[in-house]
């Protein structure tokens, strides 16, 4: 473990706090403000590309084109928030980091989330921004990525699109909907940010009567046999560990090509941490990856 992921992980205790303590809580949902919204992406954006914003059933729908773009390449970015809050500015570290290692353009869509709206809501904003994006003039390969529960959706994406993505990242990814692996009870001392009453409450608010078994919704139930070649970055200190590498195993059994990069400290979505040499390793395999997807599976 580097030294700034260290100090970085001690600083997440304290900053999380209040986050960690909502998600600790059986009112999870109550304590949601409804006039939340998604962050706007950061003037230095604007200064190191193009930014184009359109709104879509009212949500926004973020295209940026970096200076140094790759011909061609295209990037769906679906950000996480336990399908309850909306992308932070954090996100856009996120996507600044996507966007200098893979060269691509990148479109980060924000999509409806409960409990003001279900799951149906949710995949029928992505489907559409998805194809779009497929059909764009001089698209010539198509990636979609996704942090927490914005993997989960990622991942159900990749299974039922006509046009299959020609790969998928998933930083720290919800897997498991219905957060049943033995490991969270083992692994939530130490993890900093998540809890899972609240993350609970909010995949029940998110599916609602379809249940959180599923098989389009949660992917732990869902067939992996068609997935396009899949990166997953997770950390040892995330709750969501153990399903990660449930799945990494699962989707290999099905002829699945996935590779799982842990970081044994790593917290929840650590590539958020730009600074930390995990990160920046992280970033710079999926660079690789975005030119020769399957030569980076070994």
């Amino acid at each position: 473990m580097s030294l700034s992921m260290t100090l970085t992980t001690a600083a997440m205790w304290v900053s999380a706090r209040p986050i960690r303590l909502a998600l600790a809580r059986d009112d999870y949902l109550e304590t949601l403000d409804p006039g939340r919204r998604p962050a706007d992406p950061p003037a230095r954006l604007r200064r190191s590309g193009r930014v184009v914003v359109s709104r879509e059933g009212g949500l926004p729908v973020s295209r940026y084109e970096p200076a140094a773009r790759t011909a061609g390449l295209e990037l769906m970015y679906l950000p996480g928030g336990g399908l309850v809050n909306p992308l932070v500015a954090e996100h856009w570290w996120i996507v600044e980091r996507l966007a200098r290692a893979t060269g691509a353009a990148i479109t980060v869509v924000c999509y409806p989330l409960a409990p003001e709206h279900r799951a149906d809501d949710t995949l029928a904003v992505i489907d559409a921004q998805y194809e779009r994006l497929a059909a764009r003039a001089g698209t010539s390969r198509l990636l979609v990525a996704g942090d927490s529960a914005g993997g989960a959706v990622a991942v159900g994406l990749a299974l039922r699109a006509a046009r299959r993505p020609d790969a998928l990242v998933l930083f720290s990814p919800w897997l498991d909907l219905a957060l049943t692996d033995p490991g969270i009870a083992r692994r939530m001392p130490r993890d900093p940010s998540l809890r899972v009453p609240g993350l609970r409450a909010g995949a029940e608010a998110w599916v609602g009567d379809r249940g959180l078994d599923d098989p389009v919704l949660n992917p732990a139930r869902m067939e992996l046999a068609g997935l396009p070649p899949t990166l997953v970055f997770q950390g040892g200190r995330d709750i969501f560990f153990d399903d990660a590498v449930a799945f990494a195993r699962r989707a290999r059994a099905e002829r699945a090509s996935v590779r799982l990069v842990t970081a044994r400290a790593g917290f929840h979505v650590y590539v958020g941490a730009f600074w930390t040499p995990e990160a920046r390793a992280a970033y710079a395999l999926v660079g690789a990856f975005s030119r020769d997807p399957e030569r980076s599976m070994t």
